[in-house]
């Protein structure tokens, strides 16, 4: 048993590895909280209201939702998140990528999203792996966040132009 109501955990489950991997995965949402705000704030162009008010929503949701359930989580093992928020990039499993120098470039900051939401997805699949049938309570929080990543990375797929989704696709590999 641990923290204040203590966390139920089974035989073999990996508490200092989930932990790690909370504490990173709740820098990684305050990393693309920030980024998508700056996008918000930061794009130009025919359609800029509309997608900055789509990754302000973004932004609200990384950091007012999953941050927050994440941070609970963490303190079911009686863990706090990083005091120093410059230790949340450092510890960030998710390093987000390069947002383009000019801000009438729209399908690149799309596509910056795009590879941030698809490193969150696999990094809550990898929580989820680690902590199935081992710490039901995380195990749930990760299928949870899944769920949200991936609608998010399906979400800014389909705000791309035909000539971003070939971008994309080229990126990608």
């Amino acid at each position: 048993m641990d923290g204040w109501f203590g966390v139920e955990l089974s035989p073999g489950a990996k508490k200092d590895e989930i932990i790690k991997r909370l504490l990173s995965a709740f820098a990684d949402e305050w990393v693309a909280g920030y980024y998508y705000m700056y996008t918000a704030l930061a794009v130009k162009g025919p359609h800029a209201e509309t997608i900055s008010e789509i990754f302000m929503k973004e932004a609200e949701e990384e950091i007012g939702k999953h941050a927050k359930m994440i941070a609970e989580r963490l303190q079911d093992f009686d863990v706090d998140p990083p005091r120093d928020f410059a230790k949340l990039y450092e510890i960030s499993g998710c390093k987000y990528p390069p947002l383009p120098e000019d801000p009438y470039d729209v399908d690149g900051f799309i596509i910056a999203a795009v590879k941030a939401e698809i490193c969150a997805i696999k990094a809550y699949k990898e929580l989820f792996d680690l902590t199935h049938g081992t710490d039901p309570a995380t195990e749930e929080l990760a299928e949870d966040l899944l769920r949200d990543e991936t609608r998010h990375r399906t979400e800014l797929v389909n705000l791309l132009t035909k000539e971003g989704i070939e971008r994309l696709k080229r990126e990608l590999g």
